[in-house]
């Protein structure tokens, strides 16, 4: 009785996946792309305030999104 429940269980998720995975696959993917990611600030003091600009490009089909950005 399990394992005919697991299969039909199976059966039902493979054919909502193959209904929605089309519908899916027409929307655009955003690329992001970073000319330098990285860049070298050399010797910073404690207190002092640094700026460089990294340009992002989406070079992709829909809105790219950037959420949270982090110093490493």
């Amino acid at each position: 009785m399990r394992k005919r429940f697991c299969l039909m269980l199976l059966i039902v998720s493979l054919s909502i996946i193959s209904f929605l995975a089309p519908s899916l696959a027409d929307e655009g993917v955003p690329v992001a792309v970073i000319e330098n990611a990285s860049f070298d600030f050399g010797t910073i003091y404690e207190g002092v305030d640094v700026i460089h600009d990294f340009k992002i490009q989406n070079k992709g089909d829909a809105d790219l999104e950037i959420i949270d950005v982090k110093a490493g």
